[in-house]
């Protein structure tokens, strides 16, 4: 299982809690390359809807990842 897909996973899990939710989108994009970090991005909006998908993108620009 490649790395984005594990934290696909993971998220779903977790997608009761915010919390739990929002810490693990940070390991989230922490762990992914920039360039599965779109792909990331594009499933987070289709699956967690467009605040987490925000969040996501903020969190993002922290790792300082050209999109």
């Amino acid at each position: 299982m490649e790395t984005l897909e594990y934290h696909e996973t993971i998220l779903k899990k977790v997608s009761f809690d915010e919390e739990l939710l929002r810490m693990e989108l940070k390991k989230a994009v922490r762990n992914t390359t920039c360039s599965e970090q779109p792909a990331l991005l594009e499933w987070c909006g289709r699956e967690l809807g467009a605040k987490y998908k925000e969040m996501a993108s903020i969190y993002m620009q922290d790792k300082s990842c050209a999109l």
